[in-house]
């Protein structure tokens, strides 16, 4: 399965020119922040910043490529208790939108991508714990709506359904501890498009 999200994503990052040059063009940027719930037990609620870019083509599809940040509190196992771990996620995504053209268009998405995690050295009980970075494949389930506004600019109000991977520390003496990624993100920003 996560050979078959990485074959995808790499077609749609390659196919990107080619569709583009078949329909309607028009490149835009983008920035959002995020709200995050984690679905994971072992995730608080933290916060995210995305920024990317993205092409439409053929008056009803896009495609994007974004650098996403989540920093998330983690509440267990005991050893993350009070801690964080930050997440940087490079994803490759399309779009559908719906009722393009009007004021108010609805649109569905999903992307794949790489995330890298990392929860930060600590001091547990005086036993040193080790984060351990780690990359690992993610993917995304988005839907949302897209506001017209004036001079070209869009707002985007949208809801993510994201799988980051894992992250995982060392205590001396103790197995390796693992802690799976998945995370809610309501998001809000804004597109330019050119």
């Amino acid at each position: 399965m996560i050979k078959k999200g990485f074959f995808l994503a790499g077609l749609l990052l390659m196919a990107f020119p080619a569709l583009a040059g078949q329909g309607d063009e028009g490149f835009y940027t983008r920035f959002d922040v995020s709200r995050v719930n984690g679905v994971s037990d072992g995730l608080k609620k933290s916060f995210g910043l995305q920024t990317g870019v993205g092409q439409a083509w053929a008056g009803f599809l896009r495609g994007e490529f974004t650098v996403e940040y989540t920093r998330s509190e983690m509440k267990k196992p005991h050893i993350w208790n009070r801690s964080h771990m930050s997440s940087w996620a490079a994803m490759g995504a399309l779009y559908l939108d719906l009722f393009q053209g009007r004021a108010v268009s609805p649109y569905l998405g999903g992307g794949f991508g790489v995330v890298r995690n990392d929860a930060p050295d600590a001091v547990v009980n005086g036993r040193p714990v080790f984060g351990d970075p780690c990359f690992r494949p993610a993917w995304k389930a988005v839907g949302g709506i897209a506001v017209r506004l004036p001079a070209n600019f869009v707002l985007d109000i949208g809801y993510t359904y994201a799988g980051s991977g894992s992250v995982s520390v060392k205590e001396a003496g103790f197995p390796d501890q693992k802690q799976k990624i998945k995370v809610r993100k309501a998001n809000i920003g804004l597109r330019y498009d050119f």
